[in-house]
């Protein structure tokens, strides 16, 4: 049986609503429900996936509220998704594969911080430490395996996984880790000591001591605040990891169009300007993407944008279709 959730927008609970007429329509047992309330155990934990409907930050939520359940979730995004497996366009397909049972698990590591008695929900992407206010300095002791690897004075530090290496880690100057090696990443952001970050293995014990600053307080996957009443803190690996669904390759639509494609369209990309080959790259890499979605990965304008599909499109090296639950936006893809 799986449990529907999505965000609570019009584009994510249409999507929803179609998901569920699908998994109808193939008499797959499920339910469908706005979100999954905090700590309630009972209310998922016979459930065999998770589908979650949204953003990264709906997807992280999802994963804190399941907590210490690992049942696996199979993220669908309604808008751009960095964690998500599918979208609007290709959901159906890999709803498809899930009821044929052709999907793997795979773990992500997750992170927890304890002080005195108190534990932080167990974060996915990241966990900081910081001063309430801004502009003010968090003095602090780095321990790893209880001995003290540097002394700082900074805006904060920020322990990460590798899921969360490409976010605030990565701002800082920290590494981007890619799959899911057995390590995290250690970044001291504005450092008045210049500590370059950390690479060190996921079983090291570390403790963030004598603190001082204003107010300091855990936040943990860019979200949740937990303000912090003692001058050390412990983050470690949870035990408990993020399940997702994933599918293998061979199976995926998208790569089974660019194995056929991406040969042929790299010559006549040559002599096309540098925003129709970036935005060209933009969707080989991340998928089909609308016209604001291209334009906030890009970075480019939106007139530049435009001209770029146009070029793309009339020289048939993209596709475009309407998108699948707003008729006034177009999608487009390789």
């Amino acid at each position: 049986m799986y449990l529907i959730t999505a965000r609570d927008d019009k584009e994510s609970q249409e999507l929803a609503k179609n998901a569920a007429n699908y998994l109808k329509e193939n008499r797959m047992k499920y339910a469908l429900g706005k979100e999954i309330p905090a700590g309630n155990k009972k209310y998922v934990a016979d459930y065999e996936i998770i589908i979650a409907i949204g953003d990264n930050k709906f997807i992280l939520e999802t994963f804190r509220k399941l907590g210490k359940l690992q049942i696996p979730v199979f993220a669908i995004a309604s808008t751009q998704s960095f964690l998500a497996q599918a979208n609007s366009l290709n959901f159906r397909h890999y709803l498809g594969l899930i009821r044929k049972k052709k999907y793997e698990v795979f773990r992500r590591a997750r992170l927890i911080a304890r002080f005195n008695k108190s534990v932080t929900p167990i974060g996915l992407n990241d966990i900081g430490l910081f001063c309430s206010k801004s502009a003010s300095l968090l003095e602090y002791s780095l321990k790893l395996n209880n001995e003290v690897f540097w002394k700082d004075s900074s805006d904060g530090i920020v322990i990460a996984t590798p899921t969360g290496s490409t976010g605030y880690s990565f701002s800082a100057g920290g590494p981007i880790i890619l799959g899911e090696p057995h390590i995290l990443t250690i970044a001291s952001i504005s450092s008045l000591e210049k500590h370059s970050p950390l690479v060190i293995a996921d079983d090291v014990k570390i403790k963030i001591a004598d603190i001082s600053g204003n107010n300091p307080v855990i936040i943990v996957d860019g979200e949740i605040r937990v303000p912090v009443h003692a001058d050390e803190i412990t983050i470690e690996k949870s035990p408990y990891d993020a399940n997702f669904v994933i599918f293998s390759k061979e199976y995926s639509v998208e790569s089974r169009l660019k194995k056929r494609t991406l040969k042929t369209n790299i010559d006549r990309l040559k002599d096309m300007p540098a925003s129709a080959k970036l935005v060209y790259n933009l969707l080989v890499h991340d998928g089909n993407m609308t016209q604001k979605e291209l334009i906030n990965a890009s970075l480019l304008p939106e007139r530049t944008v435009r001209y770029a599909l146009d070029i793309l499109i009339r020289n048939n090296l993209i596709t475009s279709q309407p998108h699948f639950t707003d008729a006034r936006q177009t999608v487009y893809g390789i």
